[in-house]
């Protein structure tokens, strides 16, 4: 899988941010794994997050 958004990439806006969060949850989607639940992000530097995905109702 390839992606066009590396780790030395910057966001310097909400929608870049959410366009890429949108690209992971896509491909996540395509390569069948399941974004749903919690997810931890333990980060080397700055603050530890939790995430959570869940899918909206129509």
């Amino acid at each position: 899988m390839t992606t066009e958004f590396t780790p030395d990439d910057e966001l310097s806006s909400t929608e870049e941010f959410e366009a890429a969060l949108g690209r992971v949850i896509l491909a996540a989607l395509e390569n069948d794994i399941d974004p749903l639940g919690t997810w931890e992000y333990r980060a080397d530097k700055g603050s530890d997050m939790e995430v959570m995905v869940v899918e909206l109702a129509d």
